[in-house]
């Protein structure tokens, strides 16, 4: 299939996924601190790939090691992405490490995101 200016049918058709976007929202606690909470923003289709898991994606929560999956999200262009949003796909829920506009031309998006387990 030729390419356009547009996105092919076939990549829209790849992108199956709801992605549920989620932004933190901090409130007052009562005792001089906050309390960060997640809200739903908007739901954003996309595709989930995995990215080779390598010896910099343990991390140490408390007083044991952890091994952080990550994956790569490709979904259209979507304003306010940044590394303090999350991605929630059913139960399984992503912390977003970085956002990349590959052409700059804001039609597409990909994300490197890490699963938060608990």
């Amino acid at each position: 299939m030729a390419r356009t200016g547009r996105t092919r049918a076939a990549d829209i058709g790849l992108r199956r996924l709801r992605f549920a976007l989620e932004r933190p929202v901090e409130e007052a606690d009562g005792a001089g601190g906050v309390v960060r909470r997640f809200a739903l923003c908007a739901f954003v289709w996309g595709t989930l790939t995995a990215i080779a898991a390598s010896s910099s994606a343990a991390r140490d929560v408390g007083d044991r090691p952890d091994l952080a999956a990550r994956y790569r999200v490709a979904m259209r262009w979507c304003r306010g992405i940044d590394g303090r949003s999350r991605l929630r796909l059913g139960e399984r829920v992503f912390e977003v490490l970085s956002v990349v506009d590959p052409d700059g031309r804001r039609r597409e998006l990909v994300i490197v995101v890490q699963e938060v387990t608990p």
